[in-house]
């Protein structure tokens, strides 16, 4: 039994539960491991698509990052100069704001309570324009806000002038088991989520663990050319720093930058931490477990990745 088999067994999860894991160590080696069962009764396999709720910011970030990287988009500009369909208040904030969840947007819950489980683009684009001021004036705090990354998404289709599951797809990721799908759900897996997410930037990812694991390891080697952007931490008017850089939360591993973020929607929970200084990567995803133990699974793995390795540190390209 592998080392993540072994902690998914300790971890005391459900047997009905699909769970899967995957790591890449400093030597760049991928492991992965599942266990588990579907509502449908099939057995989890290392190629299914978990949905994965809120890590699905660290790859809205990076789309954002690479617009700016090309100087498409001034990140310092207001959006309204893109986004012209939106109250005058909303318009003046910048993509920097959305991506440091500095925005003024309503915080995560506050919305959402509002539309219940409506959580959909149409319903979305209505509670934006219906909005009369800002939660608190932009850029004076950090509130993390689910709205902010919606409007991201949308900022990288109309700059980008493509669908955001296309843009994703060309520019960002290599594998078909990771990405937005749009036009419904179509994975048999599916079942396991009582109500379809159907908003893209602050969710809207599907992917299998490995994939996932794999995509973190390309950030950690920087092969886009975005970790100055996407990795800086925010900053409010004040000059104080924030712990979020562009969909990614700002911790320490062993004393080098770590990189998280968590997600969870009714019926999905998952977690992943990269480090690119150690050059190692880990990721969980369920159908819906705790997500402190998710938390927690996901910090073993991490362990267990840079346990495994040789010992060198994988320089970025």
């Amino acid at each position: 039994m592998s080392r993540l088999a072994e902690l998914i067994a300790a971890a005391g999860l459900d047997d009905n539960l699909p769970v899967a894991m995957a790591t890449v160590n400093r030597e760049g080696r991928l492991e992965h491991a599942v266990a588990g069962r579907w509502s449908d009764g099939k057995d989890a396999k290392a190629s299914d698509r978990f949905y994965g709720a809120s890590l699905a910011k660290q790859i809205t970030g990076a789309a954002a990052a690479l617009l700016v990287r090309d100087g498409l988009l001034d990140p310092d500009v207001a959006i309204a100069g893109w986004l012209g369909d939106l109250p005058r208040w909303i318009g003046g904030i910048t993509a920097r704001q959305l991506a440091h969840h500095t925005s003024g947007l309503p915080e995560a819950g506050i919305a959402e309570a509002a539309l219940g489980w409506n959580w959909t683009e149409p319903a979305v684009a209505q509670y934006l324009i219906a909005l009369g001021a800002p939660t608190y004036i932009p850029g004076t705090e950090h509130r993390y806000s689910n709205l902010g990354y919606i409007l991201l998404a949308r900022l990288v289709v109309a700059i980008s002038g493509m669908p955001f599951s296309e843009y994703v797809a060309a520019r960002l990721v290599d594998s078909p088991d990771i990405g937005f799908p749009t036009g419904g759900i179509g994975f048999a897996h599916a079942a396991g989520i009582d109500r379809l997410p159907l908003t893209q930037g602050d969710g809207g990812l599907w992917t299998s663990a490995a994939a996932l694991a794999e995509w973190l390891d390309r950030q950690n080697r920087d092969l886009l050319h975005i970790a100055a952007i996407t990795e800086a931490p925010g900053r409010l008017s004040d000059g104080s720093a924030t712990d979020y850089g562009w969909g990614l939360g700002l911790r320490e591993y062993r004393g080098r930058p770590a990189l998280i973020h968590g997600g969870s929607w009714a019926g999905a929970t998952g977690k992943s931490i990269r480090c690119p200084d150690l050059g190692i990567a880990a990721v969980t995803l369920t159908a819906g477990a705790e997500r402190q133990k998710v938390g927690e699974l996901t910090d073993a793995a991490l362990e267990v990745a840079y346990l495994s390795g040789s010992g060198r540190e994988r320089p970025r390209s």
